[in-house]
C-alpha cells in the first residue's frame, strides 16, 4: 500500500480541533497531509503523532490571531470611551470602524471620526495601542502561555516523531547490511565452489 494512501486510512481515527466558521478546513487537512508527507514508514503511532503536531500548529495560529483580537477589542473600549464620544458611540460600532480604519479600509468619514475620537482622547494610534495593551496584558499573556505551551508539545511531538522514524531507519539499514553480508557471503561460496579441482 502506498505511504499516501496508508496515512489515509489511518485519518478517520484522529481527532481534531473544532474549526471556527472563518477557519478553513482543507488548509487544516493541507497542513496534516504536508506533514504525512514527510514520513518515511507512516506507522499508526507517527501518525497520530503527527496530526498531533499539526492540531499544536493550528492552535498556535488560533491563539496569535486571539492576541490581535484581545488588544484589537481593548483598542476599541478605550477609544468608545474617549472624550465626548462616550454617550454617543458603543464598542461594536467603533470596533467594526476601528478594524477598517487600521486595514485602509474605511471610508472618507470613517476615518474622519475614528481621528476625531484620537484627538479628542489626547491619543496617536500608538498610544492607543500601548494603552490597549496594558490593559488587556493579563489576558494576553494567558494567550502568550497557552501558544508557549503548544510550542512545548510541539517539541516533544517532534522528538517522538524522530525517535520512531530512526528506528525505522536504522532497521532498514540492519536490512540493508545484513542483505549485503549474505551478498558476499553467497559469492564467497561461488567463488570456493569455482576454485575446487575437478
Amino acid at each position: 500500500m502506498p505511504v499516501e494512501d496508508k496515512s489515509k486510512s489511518l485519518l478517520p481515527f484522529l481527532s481534531s480541533p473544532k474549526l471556527l466558521p472563518n477557519e478553513s478546513e482543507a488548509e487544516f487537512q493541507s497542513g496534516l497531509q504536508s506533514l504525512l508527507s514527510e514520513l518515511d514508514n507512516p506507522s499508526p503511532l507517527a501518525v497520530a503523532l503527527v496530526s498531533q503536531l499539526n492540531e499544536s500548529l493550528w492552535w498556535i495560529k488560533r491563539h496569535t490571531v486571539d492576541k490581535e483580537l484581545l488588544l484589537h477589542e481593548a483598542m476599541a473600549r478605550l477609544l468608545s470611551k474617549g472624550g465626548s464620544y462616550s454617550a454617543t458611540y458603543d464598542n461594536r460600532k467603533v470596533s467594526e470602524a476601528l478594524e477598517r480604519y487600521l486595514d485602509g479600509r474605511a471610508d472618507k468619514d470613517e476615518s474622519t471620526w475614528i481621528d476625531d475620537i484620537l484627538a479628542e482622547s489626547k491619543l496617536t494610534l500608538s498610544d492607543l495601542r500601548v494603552r490597549a495593551f496594558k490593559d488587556a496584558a493579563k489576558h494576553i499573556k494567558m494567550v502568550d502561555d497557552l501558544i508557549h505551551r503548544q510550542h512545548q508539545t510541539i517539541r516533544h511531538l517532534q522528538r517522538s516523531i524522530d525517535s520512531i522514524d530512526y528506528k525505522s531507519r536504522l532497521i532498514k539499514r540492519m536490512d540493508l547490511e545484513l542483505a549485503a553480508l549474505e551478498s558476499k557471503q553467497s559469492v564467497k561460496g561461488v567463488l570456493s565452489l569455482d576454485a575446487k579441482p575437478s
